[in-house]
Formats: C-alpha cells, structure tokens, sequence
C-alpha cells in the first residue's frame, strides 16, 4: 500500500511525515491511526532526501505493520489474562491466599504493567522484528494538484 504524506521535520537520516485520513484509509489500521483521529505523523528513514514542505510517497508493508500491531496489542493482552490464571493459581490451587477476586485483580494489573516493561525492554530486538514497515519510495513532483 502506499500513500502520500507531508515532511514536517527531517533528523538525520529520518523524515516525520504526516498521513491525513484518505478515503482509503481507517480499514487496516496499520500505521496506528484510531478512528477518531485525521492525521498522524509517523518516522520514516529518509532515504531520498526529502526536504520539509516536500510530499511523499511512502510504501507501507501491511505484513510488517499487522505483525508490529499484534505485538502491540496481543501481548498485553495475553499477559493480563496470565495475571488472573496466576492469580487463580495463588487463591484456588496452592492456597496461598483466601480472597480470589481481589488477589486475580491485582496480579492481572501486574501482568499487564509488566508487559508494557518488557515491552520497552525487548524494543530493540522488536524494532528489527519489524523494521522498515515505511519505506519513502518518491518526492512528489506536481505541487499544484493536492493529495489530502
């Protein structure tokens, strides 16, 4: 998929570029955006050298995108249910503790916090997992036709 962005800022070898909601947009998701939002700007490796002020055209790798949304997302998730097994295990299984609700809660919300840490821990190996999601492939030549 590809799209078209403005250059708002470059840093080194990186160019932030920013998306307006196209009419195409809001079904896959992939580059982060909710539905109550009409634009985001999103880091791309600023290959070509785009200038700020420049128009894009930005390649998205939707494989790449899906699979760094499902990191995002699942595994909290999957640590949060994992906090109230464990919790479960505490109260029902080994006896540690006699009230399950309150103790299942607790440890869901440990869980949960510990994943959004690990998650910042592991990020150097998940920005390579999913590394070159944007990939700037042009700079828009024809400035009198608008792309939002």
């Amino acid at each position: 998929m590809t799209e078209y962005g403005l250059v708002v800022k470059t840093e080194n070898q990186t160019a932030f570029v920013r998306f307006i909601r196209s009419s195409a947009c809001g079904k896959c998701k992939a580059c982060g955006m909710l539905s109550t939002q009409n634009e985001i700007i999103v880091e791309v490796p600023n290959d070509i050298g785009a200038r700020v002020g420049e128009y894009v055209q930005v390649s998205i790798v939707m494989k790449k995108a899906i699979k760094a949304s499902a990191i995002a997302y699942m595994f909290p998730l999957v640590m949060l249910f994992a906090g109230v097994l464990f919790g479960w295990l505490l109260t029902d299984v080994w006896h540690i503790f006699v009230n399950r609700d309150p103790v299942m809660a607790i440890c869901a919300l440990i869980f949960a916090v510990l994943s959004f840490l690990l998650l910042k821990i592991a990020s150097p190996l998940y920005n390579k997992t999913v590394r070159r999601v944007y990939t700037m492939i042009g700079v828009k030549k024809d400035e009198d036709k608008e792309i939002e």
